[in-house]
This record gives C-alpha cells, sequence and structure tokens, in this order.
C-alpha cells in the first residue's frame, strides 16, 4: 500500500502565497490567526469524513504542510508522534517520519508544492 503525501509551503509575509496556501484547508481562518503570531508553531487536523490529516509547522518566516490522505486517526497519530522528533521541518525529514511510523509496511510518495 502507498501513502501519498502533498506538500505545500508559502511565506507569511507574502498575501498571495498565504491566500493560496489557505485556499484548500478546511477551518484556514483559525490556522491564518495561529499563524499571525509569527512564531514558531506546529500543529495537526484530522478529518473524518476524508481520512486526511494535515500537517502544519511554520519558523515564523515560512509555512509548510504535508496533507496525507487514506489514513486512519490511530495511523496519523502514530505519524503525530514521529513529528515531535522533528526540529527542522523539510519535505524530505517528514518524508521520513511518515515511513518511521508506519515502521516501513507502506511505501511513501511525496509529492511536492501541490495544493493540500
Amino acid at each position: 500500500m502507498e501513502t501519498k503525501i502533498i506538500s505545500s509551503m508559502a511565506h507569511l509575509a507574502d498575501p498571495a502565497q498565504m491566500a493560496a496556501f489557505l485556499a484548500p484547508i478546511p477551518n484556514a481562518q483559525e490556522l491564518a490567526k495561529v499563524l499571525e503570531s509569527s512564531g514558531p508553531i506546529t500543529t495537526r487536523a484530522f478529518e473524518d469524513e476524508a481520512f486526511t490529516a494535515r500537517f502544519v509547522a511554520s519558523d515564523g518566516r515560512v509555512v509548510r504542510c504535508y496533507t496525507v490522505a487514506d489514513i486512519t486517526i490511530d495511523q496519523a497519530e502514530l505519524i503525530a508522534i514521529e513529528c515531535e522528533r522533528i526540529d527542522e521541518w523539510g519535505d524530505q525529514v517528514f518524508s521520513d517520519a511518515v515511513q518511521r511510523a508506519f515502521a516501513g509496511s507502506q511505501s511513501v510518495n511525496l509529492k511536492t508544492g501541490e495544493k493540500p
């Protein structure tokens, strides 16, 4: 089985990038308020109906979102545990965290620059 990850990023100071980044995210207004703090943050959400998890991390300048589709809430929690070990977020680092969470039982397909 393959786990699909979609990666997107935006510069917090760029309104056009932020609008495009937030557009596909449910409850984007709430996330935007959290990101306005301009400090480092990490957060996550799980959409029960879509079986999709979103992991968001910001260093106060750049925000990244990793959308993982077709997973259970238990699998999302395993990924969240692995994400607690991440100091500096990046595509390969997140992909590696997902691999560890699934203990190699699933392949991971990371697509960068797409909308979550």
